[in-house]
């Protein structure tokens, strides 16, 4: 079975719209060529995977700005006074409409929406004299990539009252065009994303059409806008589909496989997108048509926050899983020092079993100090699974190839999970929970049910468990991936504010730690995090993380990113 893997074309670049106020006084250039270049299936399908190269501009996830924003990333070198300027506007909520990250994102999203458009267009002007199969096949594939597209608009700005552009706009009328209620965005998206799931494939034969969408993909992000809206009964049969058809093929994969060059495209990955160095060298890693990606570096920059490090750090290991366990050469068995999710998600000091960069363990390799670095950082992004240094990618430290994944199967569990919560299911939401935590080998959830595996025997009711989903389990298993997922979850749970000052109130200190390195040889750092009171030993206290996020934090102006101050003053029909 074939994964989703975006291999992303770059097609029909002169068919890109102008992204300039110099729209609104012309008539649109594109017109000539919706009147004289789709004259067949294969320029509609040209267009189509110029629709899919979208997703290779950063702007669309913007998972560095997404990470600040909610409680994913410290923002930037330096403690406690960190120096990166975008990243203090958006950890600190003190972004404005007029700031380039909010414009960018906004406009990268709308281009996906226009080149879906053309195809469709396109498309419509062929319909009955070409070949019904691929007409059908690139229309559905179209229509999911427009409702994806307002799926994130409405996500992510003005409360989720956004422009519907259903057409690619011609006249002065049709740029100038107003928001539309949040409601009606839904409606649209919704029609859309129906369409695709009930025209698109499970999957696809020959390497020719890999990385193409599918139902599978049509019904993650369907069953995610039910659960955003807390349908859950909506919500609950997409995702059975998702985790039970035979046909998608899905699967949960081992620990090791996850966020690797080897593990890319594997049978949890349901939507990625695939970067690659090879492809348009010319580029700058700055453009945005570039194929390669910046966030191998990006992530160097963005440091963990002190609480989900510790809580990776902390989560109970099961100690009948033989995984959990390592050869010392002097004393034999041990237990491993930090869980396995904790070494395939994070650098983390104590994590000496690790190798780090090929070379090097994680200790010995990671970025860290005490006011500068900090005490660890995000793994997926980087290659330290295949590199022994990021300078050694082929086109440079900027350039990577490395996939990002958007979608995958251990998400798909959880957002079950959570609906099982919301019906009363709690033994069902336990089932989904404990598939993940299985995986990573930690201790089960809830009262023994065999004897392979370690259970906390706790009794969880709808609020206990809840409350494990929305502060260990979601963002432990999701951290900095797919499309704003953190913000999204904590702002429909409605516990932004509370999460901030709860993260205000929690006080971290840093203590030496012993490691050793890859040839054996010992050394010592002082960035090993505890949470608590001073320890008496303490080289650094962690009392600011949050602080004034937690102060500057104000639903009405930060639940939702404003509309960009670009579009209110070239839009007329936007007040």
């Amino acid at each position: 079975m074939k994964r989703i893997i975006l291999i992303l074309t770059i097609g029909l670049l002169s068919l890109v719209a102008c992204e300039n106020a110099d729209f609104l006084e012309e008539k649109n250039p594109n017109l000539i060529a919706t009147d004289n270049y789709w004259k067949n299936l294969d320029e509609t399908n040209a267009t189509l995977n110029a629709t899919y190269s979208v997703m290779l501009n950063h702007n669309v996830l913007s998972l560095q700005e997404e990470a600040w924003r909610a409680d994913m990333g410290w923002p930037g070198w330096g403690r406690p006074n960190p120096s990166n300027e975008q990243g203090r506007t958006f950890y600190y909520k003190t972004y404005t409409d007029s700031g380039n990250a909010i414009e960018n994102k906004w406009n990268a999203l709308y281009q996906g929406v226009f080149r879906a458009n053309q195809v469709i267009e396109g498309l419509n002007s062929l319909e009955g004299t070409v070949n019904e199969e691929e007409w059908g096949l690139q229309m559905a594939q179209a229509r999911f990539f427009r409702g994806l597209f307002h799926f994130y608009l409405h996500n992510s700005f003005n409360y989720g009252n956004v422009i519907i552009r259903d057409a690619v706009p011609v006249t002065r009328e049709d740029f100038n065009k107003g928001v539309s209620p949040s409601s009606e965005v839904i409606a649209f998206f919704r029609e859309d994303l129906e369409y695709a799931y009930d025209n698109l494939p499970a999957g696809y034969e020959g390497n020719s059409d890999q990385g193409r969408v599918t139902a599978g993909v049509a019904a993650t992000i369907l069953g995610t806008s039910y659960l955003h809206e807390g349908e859950y009964a909506q919500a609950i049969p997409l995702f059975n589909d998702v985790i039970e058809n035979p046909d998608y093929g899905y699967k949960l994969v081992a620990p090791e496989v996850l966020f690797t060059i080897d593990g890319e495209f594997n049978d949890e990955s349901i939507f990625e997108i695939g970067y690659n160095t090879k492809h348009r060298p010319e580029l700058g890693h700055w453009d945005e048509l570039s194929q390669t990606t910046r966030l191998a570096q990006f992530f160097r920059s963005v440091g963990a926050p002190s609480w989900i490090l510790y809580k990776y750090k902390t989560e109970p290991m099961d100690p009948l899983d033989d995984r959990n366990y390592y050869i010392d050469p002097v004393d034999g068995r041990q237990l491993r020092n930090v869980p396995l999710r904790a070494s395939q998600m994070v650098t983390l000091l104590e994590d000496e079993q690790t190798v780090y960069y090929v070379n090097g363990t994680v200790p010995e390799k990671m970025l860290k100090s005490i006011d500068g670095w900090g005490f660890g950082h995000f793994k997926k992004y980087s290659n330290h699974d295949h590199l022994e240094s990021e300078d050694d990618n082929p086109e440079g430290s900027w350039n990577s190839g490395k996939n990002a994944v958007v979608n995958r199967l251990g998400d798909v569990y959880l957002m079950r999970a959570e609906c099982k919560i919301k019906t009363g299911d709690i033994t069902g939401a336990l089932a989904d929970i404990n598939t993940i935590r299985a995986r990573w080998g930690l201790v089960l959830l809830g009262p023994a049910l065999d004897g392979d595996h370690t259970y906390d025997s706790n009794t969880y009711t709808e609020e206990s468990l809840m409350n494990h989903l929305m502060y260990v389990e979601k963002p432990l298993e999701t951290s900095n991936e797919g499309y704003s997922i953190r913000w999204s979850d904590l702002r429909r749970w409605g516990i932004i504010k509370e999460n901030f000052d709860r993260l205000a109130g929690e006080v971290y200190h840093s203590i030496d730690y012993q490691y050793t390195k890859f040839d054996g040889e010992k050394a010592w750092s002082n960035t090993s995090l505890q949470l608590g009171p001073d320890p008496g030993t303490a080289k650094h206290v962690i009392d600011y993380e949050y602080d004034l996020t937690s102060e500057n934090y104000i639903p009405e102006l930060h639940d939702y990113l404003p509309i960009p101050l670009s579009e209110i003053t070239t839009n007329s029909s936007i007040n």
